[in-house]
């Protein structure tokens, strides 16, 4: 460089090809990021469609049914029935068992994308998935509270006053646990539905000929229990509504 006008020259096209270098890589960062949130919030519409979802509409057309045998067993044990039909009515108690699943909110939470997304989608994503390990937990309690229904002899006369205080404290507990199942699906249908999401938004993984999480499980796993099978039509509609 032989004058100012050179070195001002160079300088100026170093000056020039820094800034197009760093704008090239914050545009980089920026598709990659918005990539990163839609793929975290496509596995979290997954989730919910797919699993989450549909175990929520299974146990809102459930809790008649969870109701109404409840009431047959109160029923049968307060009337004085013998032993066998009493165990036959409370034998037809069953719910479906299910994991409550988290997976991919916590894997956004992880990867640090959910701040990305809008402040009221979050808002609502965060509420849905909260009622996960509540529900998780009832599910659990309910699991085990229901053994108590079958702890029962099934030999001899006539129940024992002890045996059928036993199974009026078991309706009952099992009766509250129903209450506390039903009222946190219900919040987490209202939250899934002002996010949009619904279990005909599920696909099926490529390559993939079974999955675990197809929406039409909770169909045949009502379908297998007595208690439950006049509860079909109301799932069916839940999960397939009418436009």
């Amino acid at each position: 460089m032989h004058n100012l006008r050179e070195l001002l020259s160079e300088i100026g096209v170093i000056v020039v090809g820094v800034v197009i270098a760093l704008t090239a890589e914050q545009m980089l960062q920026g598709f990659e990021l918005r990539h990163r949130v839609r793929l975290a919030e496509e596995q979290m519409r997954q989730e919910i469609a797919g699993d989450d979802g549909p175990q929520v509409l299974q146990r809102i057309a459930l809790s008649p049914c969870v109701t109404e045998n409840l009431n047959a067993i109160r029923a049968a044990v307060e009337r004085g029935d013998l032993r066998g039909a009493v165990l036959e009515v409370a034998d037809r108690f069953d719910t479906p068992r299910h994991t409550w699943d988290s997976v991919a909110f916590q894997a956004a939470a992880s990867a640090g994308v959910l701040s990305q997304l809008p402040p009221d989608r979050l808002g609502l994503l965060s509420y849905f998935y909260s009622m996960m390990p509540i529900l998780d937990r009832a599910d659990e309690r309910e699991y085990h509270d229901a053994a108590a229904l079958h702890a029962v002899s099934r030999v001899g006369g006539a129940l024992t006053e002890s045996e059928r205080l036993r199974l009026l404290d078991a309706v009952e507990t099992l009766r509250r646990d129903d209450a506390d199942v039903t009222k946190h699906v219900v919040l987490a249908r209202d939250a899934m539905n002002q996010l949009g999401i619904r279990t005909k938004d599920w696909r099926r993984p490529a390559g993939a000929v079974v999955s675990l999480r197809e929406p039409g499980r909770v169909v045949d796993q009502l379908a297998d229990l007595p208690m439950a099978r006049a509860c079909l039509p109301a799932l069916k509609t839940a999960l397939e509504p009418t436009p």
